[in-house]
């Protein structure tokens, strides 16, 4: 378990350093943070008790904030570089480009959660996760371009996911 995410984590700076635009990476911050946001909010407002999908700690690297950590300092912004770093001008071949995209990430889930590396909760399941990819990969092409109304409907549909799921809300 731990080799197979610490090989996703090699694999994926790798790709990024080759074929990312990372020299650029400034480009693409606004939306990395974006993502980082809702990585950490997600974990935040399930407050270790709710949630959908978990990261199965006990088998990566030292604990479950270390893991939620990498995901979002590491994983999520090579894929963001990776992902904008090649995205198409026209908006057909963006579409496209949108769909491979989410089956990768499809694919990479679909491995974590025969490994056991992932593991779902209060209803979710691995079809929730796959329409969750494709609305990703689609939102963070609507940040890029369009950042406020992007937040906006991220809000709305964290809000039906919230309802949807019954996620309660923290009591902080």
């Amino acid at each position: 378990m731990l080799l197979l995410r610490t090989a996703l984590c090699l694999i994926l700076l790798l790709c990024c350093w080759k074929w990312g635009d990372f020299k650029n990476w400034e480009k693409y911050y606004p939306t990395i943070l974006y993502m980082i946001v809702n990585q950490l909010l997600y974990n935040f407002f399930v407050d270790g008790h709710y949630f959908l999908w978990k990261m199965e700690s006990e088998n990566f690297l030292l604990d479950r904030t270390f893991s939620v950590l990498v995901a979002a300092f590491i994983i999520f912004p090579c894929i963001i570089i990776l992902f904008l770093s090649h995205l198409p001008k026209s908006m057909r071949k963006q579409m496209g480009y949108i769909i491979l995209w989410g089956f990768i990430l499809c694919n990479i889930e679909g491995v974590m959660y025969l490994t056991e590396n992932i593991t779902y909760h209060h209803g979710w399941n691995y079809w929730w996760s796959i329409a969750f990819n494709f609305l990703m990969v689609s939102m963070l092409r609507f940040h890029y371009s369009k950042p406020i109304s992007a937040w906006i409907v991220s809000f709305v549909f964290t809000a039906f996911f919230v309802i949807y799921f019954h996620v309660p809300l923290p009591e902080h």
